[in-house]
């Protein structure tokens, strides 16, 4: 495959002649991505490239038209998927357009992480969610209704009023809003998913020092919430019970944008063994700590 990708990428530089010309190709595969696979769909979801809502026409002498005849030689386009994404991501990556822009700052955010000592972003759903979530990944609740995708939500109000967006916690869940939800119904088992932190500079994040249903949150725009300067804000006046890596308010929010692949979840926490079968082999441990109160179990279980 390395030959093929290699040989398929000379063609295709030969004709990308500039940054425009490569956004509009870039632009233009995904946005068939909502007409294809799962697969291609949440690669598109997950690439920081705003698609088109309509599909694009093409003209005869369009790279995505040379892009296309140079993969028919090589198979169907079920069984070119593979090389497909893999040459769309060196050429996003090569140009740094969509996840792979801001290099500088998203190289600032990757060293913030570094200095406080962040090695895992969480994120708690409903048990029953878990087979689904460790099949296709995290999907934000506007992307689950485009795929027909069931999952038993757990806020159906959303008053941060971005349903297109996944929410994550730093270091600890958003105490305040799981004790609500758990204390809602107490029949509900509840998982932990535990998420690499390496999602902070690779996806389109958004990063917010209270919960992001609050007003100061829910009305700012996306480019105050974006980049290093506004994570560092979510440690401002660091009270002494925290840790390095905790923000200061136990609500502060990671929003990132409508997918998040499997590969970024490091393994899912349980409070206590269950019955529920989960019929999967992926790293499942039990431990009550992150169903606590943040004050309570930093002092008693990750002092």
């Amino acid at each position: 495959m390395q030959n093929e990708l290699e040989d398929i990428l000379r063609i295709l530089n030969s004709v990308l002649i500039d940054r425009d010309t490569v956004l509009e190709f870039v632009r233009n595969e995904l946005s068939f991505a909502n007409k294809s696979s799962l697969v291609v769909r949440n690669f598109a979801k997950s690439s920081g490239i705003v698609i088109k809502e309509d599909l694009p026409i093409l003209d005869l002498d369009s790279p995505n038209i040379l892009f296309s005849t140079l993969l028919s030689s090589r198979g169907s386009f079920q069984s070119t998927i593979e090389l497909r994404l893999k040459i769309i991501d060196e050429i996003m990556k090569s140009h740094e357009i969509g996840n792979y822009s801001n290099i500088d700052d998203r190289d600032i955010i990757k060293a913030i992480c570094k200095e406080r000592g962040i090695k895992e972003l969480i994120h708690f759903t409903k048990i029953e969610n878990v087979k689904s979530i460790l099949d296709i990944g995290l999907n934000s609740k506007d992307y689950n209704g485009e795929i027909a995708k069931r999952h038993n939500i757990n806020d159906r109000e959303r008053f941060d009023y971005r349903t297109h967006m996944i929410s994550l916690s730093i270091s600890y869940p958003n105490d305040k809003m799981f004790y609500k939800n758990r204390i809602n119904d107490r029949s509900q088992e509840w998982a932990v998913l535990r998420l690499s932190p390496s999602i902070l500079w690779e996806l389109d994040c958004l990063f917010c020092p209270a919960n992001a249903a609050s007003s100061s949150i829910s009305s700012a725009n996306d480019n105050a919430l974006s980049g290093s300067r506004a994570l560092k804000k979510m440690f401002n006046k660091q009270a002494g019970n925290l840790r390095v890596c905790d923000p200061t308010d136990s609500q502060a929010e990671i929003l990132v944008n409508s997918h998040i692949p499997t590969k970024y979840i490091e393994s899912v926490v349980l409070e206590q063994e269950t019955e529920t079968i989960l019929d999967t082999s992926f790293n499942i441990n039990v431990d009550s700590g992150y169903f606590h109160n943040r004050e309570y179990a930093l002092k008693y279980y990750f002092s």
